[in-house]
């Protein structure tokens, strides 16, 4: 029978080549956000992709090279959160997607970080990320830029940004689901503890919960 590796203990190391990539995705942020404002759309959708695939790579990175750290795992779902409120807020600004849908996925956040919060307080490790969360975030990355592409780059196609917006709809859906299953999660646990635990809390946003 095979024996399944210890998962890997995070280092106090700073200076980790995914640790730079999630800290140049806050620049990027950055600069998205001064080239939406100023419409300089160009060069925000650039940003933005490179944000986005910056995502996916340093916590690949990371685990291939085996440079987890406690800064990282911090780093990254701060970078995450960062990203999300930018792209959502920044289109909402822009009128490219409907206040609606900026108020459904806020709320989201807004009941996972209060969970969170009062899992802390029980001494409750945070949820793992699940895969309708993995999927719901991923999804929204490309449903989101797609509708900010189509008003700068295809305006003639009004039917490109209507699907874009559909997509993020039901993007905003297994957004709920997943926040939903997270809630339950924290409380299911919380109730299994002993009445006045002293167990540390131990838990970690590593990834961010999606």
């Amino acid at each position: 029978m095979t024996t399944q590796a210890p998962p890997q203990q995070p280092s106090d190391a700073v200076w980790t080549i995914p640790n730079i990539i999630s800290m140049f995705r806050i620049v990027l942020i950055v600069v998205f956000v001064v080239m939406l404002a100023t419409e300089r759309d160009g060069w925000a959708i650039t940003a933005l992709a490179l944000a986005g695939f910056s995502d996916f790579f340093d916590g690949y990175l990371a685990r291939r090279w085996n440079q987890v750290t406690k800064l990282g795992r911090v780093l990254d779902p701060t970078a995450d959160r960062m990203l999300t409120i930018a792209v959502v807020l920044g289109l909402g600004l822009r009128g490219i997607v409907p206040w609606w849908l900026v108020g459904l996925l806020f709320a989201r956040d807004l009941v996972v970080g209060v969970a969170l919060l009062w899992a802390r307080g029980k001494h409750v490790e945070a949820p793992q990320v699940t895969a309708v969360g993995k999927w719901a975030t991923g999804l929204l990355y490309f449903f989101l830029p797609l509708s900010y592409l189509a008003v700068v780059a295809f305006e003639s196609a009004t039917w490109l940004h209507s699907f874009a917006i559909i997509g993020a709809t039901f993007c905003a859906i297994l957004y709920w689901a997943s926040g939903i299953g997270y809630v339950r999660d924290v409380r299911k646990r919380a109730a299994s503890l002993p009445e006045r635990s002293e167990a540390p809390y131990t838990g970690t946003t590593e990834g961010s919960l999606r």
